[in-house]
């Protein structure tokens, strides 16, 4: 659809136009290194960060992560919380906060190509958070609920939490916001101002702060209530309602696939000349 224009007016026979013409070999609207970068790079920086935990934590869990109270675990798992703490928080103000000032002064009306181009960077950013939020949900909780029924649950800090609760959990809300900010301020014609707040994204962010703040009841009931790591114990529950409000994230590509269909419609009425009148 990105190069419907191109080919079409190449067909007819006419020169390619400034809008064509835009952007660098090998970077346009759809090239890997163009509009889909965003979508290979950002989920392997998640993917990266998750995995090298993980390597971490095979080689130290056992060894200096049992006792929350020794030396070691100071060295080898507090001194990491309070890094990726720091880290999360710096990336979450920073990103916000470029989004929005380079928001107020990015041009709004865009060619066609440029605007497939912030579709493909959103639809990256949609990929990216799925990664998160799988991480978060899924491979994490998953892990730690083997190591609590294995290891004992001294503390909210433990080998299994900390990566969890405090790195990926958080970046999953900076992700979703993030997100909804690049498409306010990058793509108009779906997510601008007179659109008024999508429910897509309401639902989505919704998902990614109930998961967090579900971690304060989660922690709150293993320590006072049920200790034991069972799946089905009632301050679970609300997890569930976290799975179901994260669906919205599939509004996001239908919603912008909409509007794909509408360039696609706009650059085709643009190329083909008007129909002659038939004099009879």
């Amino acid at each position: 659809m990105a190069r419907t224009a191109e080919v079409q007016s190449t067909e007819a026979g006419r020169t390619p136009s400034k809008e064509q013409a835009e952007f660098r070999k090998g970077r346009g609207p759809i090239d890997w290194l163009g509009g889909w970068r965003t979508g290979i790079v950002a989920p392997l920086i998640i993917l990266a960060l998750a995995f090298a935990w993980r390597l971490y934590q095979q080689f130290t869990a056992w060894t200096k992560g049992i006792d929350a109270s020794s030396h070691d675990f100071t060295i080898y798992y507090r001194i990491p919380l309070v890094v990726e703490l720091l880290g999360v928080t710096a990336f979450t103000l920073g990103w916000w906060a470029w989004l929005i000032r380079t928001g107020r002064t990015i041009a709004q009306k865009i060619s066609h190509n440029e605007e497939v181009r912030r579709i493909a960077v959103f639809w990256g950013l949609i990929g990216a958070t799925s990664v998160c939020l799988f991480v978060e949900a899924s491979f994490f909780p998953n892990q730690d609920a083997s190591w609590h029924q294995t290891a004992v649950r001294d503390t909210a800090f433990t080998p299994s939490h900390i990566p969890m609760f405090y790195l990926f959990f958080p970046l999953g809300i900076t992700m979703t916001i993030g997100t909804y900010l690049y498409g306010r301020t990058r793509l108009p014609k779906v997510y601008g101002v007179e659109k008024g707040f999508p429910w897509s994204f309401a639902l989505l962010i919704a998902a990614s702060v109930t998961e967090m703040m579900q971690v304060a009841m989660n922690e709150w009931g293993h320590s006072l209530w049920i200790p034991e790591e069972i799946f089905a114990v009632p301050f679970h529950w609300p997890f569930v309602f976290y799975g179901w409000l994260a669906g919205g994230i599939f509004a996001l590509w239908a919603e912008t696939l909409i509007r794909l269909l509408a360039i696609e419609d706009e650059v085709a009425a643009e190329v083909e000349p008007p129909a002659k009148e038939v004099v009879a």
